[in-house]
């Protein structure tokens, strides 16, 4: 993003951030809040503390540093206040919510959630912090709504790292489908318009989250694995038996449907419907 763009930008930029400023009790922080949002913004190079202070003019990093560790605020509350500009923006009954995730590489071991996990930014396993990510998407734009910091099993079922990370006690085990389904929760609760919930077979691969849009009447659109279990129909002359996601391809061509094969992914809207997954769910829509 351009320095000529922010510029544009700068009555609507400075209004959004007077807005939040009251997630501060101290002026100072509010301040600086502003220029680390337009330094975030802004074309450099490398967006550490001392790239955006140096940015803003300071003569050291501490006051950006002081900001993200030392100040109070409520990122939850920051949270909402984003949700709620964007639906006023871009508020459409006919939006569509986006599950995904994306991370962060790292070298240490400090940071909260880290561990040798799939990357989706190498396509491998590194050692990096994965955040699921619930994105508002509309026609005239799109926009992160909600976040949560995936914890693996390693982090939660050592107390001692957990309290060391400042991690709350109460913090429990959630899988990446289990935290997009408490931000989906949130976005209902919130009276969020949307229509669609849309996710690759990472996600759709959950039964969870396939009955929670079922059970609520969601309309979804969510990949699947080829080799997802499926208790289908025992199989025929013609028309082989079904018991995984791409046998469902030779009634999908039957039934002419619109679908896209991978040699990973199978995607298709109702691609299981009137099947049950193994697991003994049968989804809806």
């Amino acid at each position: 993003m351009t320095a000529e763009l922010i510029a544009e930008w700068h009555d609507e930029l400075a209004r959004l951030t007077g807005l939040l400023g009251d997630l501060f009790n101290r002026p100072e922080p509010r301040v600086v809040f502003a220029q680390f949002i337009e330094g975030l913004l802004a074309e450099l190079p490398k967006k550490n503390g001392w790239t955006l202070s140096e940015r803003a003019g300071h003569a050291t990093a501490d006051r950006m540093r002081w900001l993200l560790n030392g100040s109070v605020w409520d990122a939850d509350q920051l949270r909402d206040e984003v949700r709620d500009y964007v639906v006023e923006h871009l508020g459409d009954a006919d939006a569509s919510l986006v599950i995904d995730d994306t991370q962060a590489q790292k070298k240490g071991t400090k940071s909260v959630g880290v561990a040798f996990q799939h990357c989706g930014l190498t396509g491998d396993v590194r050692n990096c912090q994965t955040m699921v990510m619930l994105t508002y998407v509309t026609a005239a734009g799109h926009a992160f709504i909600d976040r949560r910091l995936y914890l693996p099993e390693e982090w939660t079922s050592d107390r001692e790292r957990c309290r060391a990370a400042g991690i709350p006690d109460e913090t429990a085990f959630a899988t990446k489908p289990g935290l997009a389904i408490a931000m989906l929760d949130r976005a209902l609760a919130a009276q969020v318009p949307f229509t669609w919930v849309l996710a690759d077979s990472g996600y759709g691969r959950d039964p969870q989250l396939r009955a929670w849009c079922h059970t609520r009447a969601v309309p979804y659109v969510l990949g699947v694995p080829v080799d997802l279990p499926l208790d289908g129909p025992p199989g025929k002359p013609r028309h082989p038996a079904v018991k995984r996601a791409d046998d469902l391809l030779h009634y999908a061509r039957v039934r002419d449907r619109r679908m896209v094969a991978s040699r990973e992914v199978v995607y298709g809207f109702d691609l299981i419907r009137g099947f049950a997954p193994a697991s003994g769910w049968c989804p809806h829509r």
